[in-house]
């Protein structure tokens, strides 16, 4: 590792990451992490895809498709119309991660994120067990949670099929 490198590394290592948002932390991160570990500069896109990348695989481990369809097609006419469509969601960013980690109440969609309720305050509640009307899937991290979300603004919302 050239000492730019460890430079470069120390600088973010420092206090001016702290003020960034997670997802943007996790961007500069891979970057540098690709731009050290591979030896050459990494654009932003190249990183955006890797961010996109983490987030289909977390769409495979927690099994989106099986009730949002392969496509993201959902209830409107794909193959599992147990989700909504996500092409036709109106749901910001901060929403889908809300939704996502706490599942959404009165609905079938579970809480993915590992602490949920227990760790990480959902919809309000006090920190405890999720309430009844929630199914917990604790599978995903909250990183995972990030790309995913990543990865379903990439793809589906907005798209058309």
């Amino acid at each position: 590792m050239a000492d730019s490198e460890v430079d470069a590394l120390r600088r973010w290592r420092g206090t001016a990451h702290r003020q960034q948002p997670r997802s943007a932390l996790r961007r500069r991160l891979t970057a540098l992490v690709l731009m050290v570990g591979g030896g050459v500069a990494c654009t932003s896109a190249s990183a955006q895809d890797a961010t996109v990348a983490a987030g289909e695989a977390a769409w495979d481990k927690a099994g989106c498709l099986q009730c949002h369809g392969a496509s993201g097609e959902g209830g409107s006419g794909g193959e599992f119309p147990a989700g909504p469509s996500l092409r036709q969601t109106r749901l910001d960013r901060a929403a889908l991660v809300e939704a996502i980690s706490c599942g959404l109440p009165g609905t079938p969609m579970p809480a993915w994120l590992d602490g949920a309720y227990a760790k990480r305050v959902c919809y309000g509640f006090p920190l405890g067990p999720a309430p009844a009307e929630i199914t917990a899937m604790p599978v995903l991290s909250a990183d995972e949670v990030d790309a995913l979300v990543d990865f379903l603004t990439a793809k589906f919302i907005g798209q058309q099929q």
